[in-house]
């Protein structure tokens, strides 16, 4: 019995615990993320690169989404100002900027699908100016 509730208090066997989350000193270095969602009835490919305009922060990655899946890259950069440029595998692309500035939560959300691609923020505060300029 006693085995068993450590195992539970340090989170083994699949088993939630006292461990499972531990204290953070605050929010993430990189508190930016990335969210893409493939909305077309088939399997596809999503290349997103974000790139900083007042600053070398980027990132890229690509995306193997079947229809519905969502593809999510947690803590990928900096706050700041960006491009963000969508790429899907059937020719199909799209550019953004973006401020990412001061909110609690910073997920640049790629939609795909054949209607086109969408992109927008969890970061958005039209009083503050925040916002996107799509080119």
């Amino acid at each position: 019995m006693e085995r068993r509730r450590f195992a539970a208090l340090l989170g083994l066997a699949g088993l939630p615990g006292c461990v499972g989350v531990l204290p953070s000193d605050g929010p993430p270095a990189n508190p930016v993320s990335i969210r893409v969602r493939n909305y077309f009835k088939s399997r596809r490919a999503v290349f997103v690169s974000v790139h900083g305009l007042d600053s070398d922060e980027a990132y890229e990655s690509e995306f193997s989404l079947w229809p519905g899946w969502v593809g999510t890259r947690k803590n990928v950069l900096k706050a700041g100002e960006y491009e963000v440029r969508v790429e899907v595998d059937n020719g199909m692309w799209r550019v953004a900027e973006w401020d990412m500035w001061g909110c609690e939560t910073n997920t640049i959300l790629v939609d795909v699908g054949m209607d086109g691609i969408g992109i927008t923020a969890t970061c958005q505060n039209p009083d503050e100016g925040y916002g996107t300029t799509v080119k």
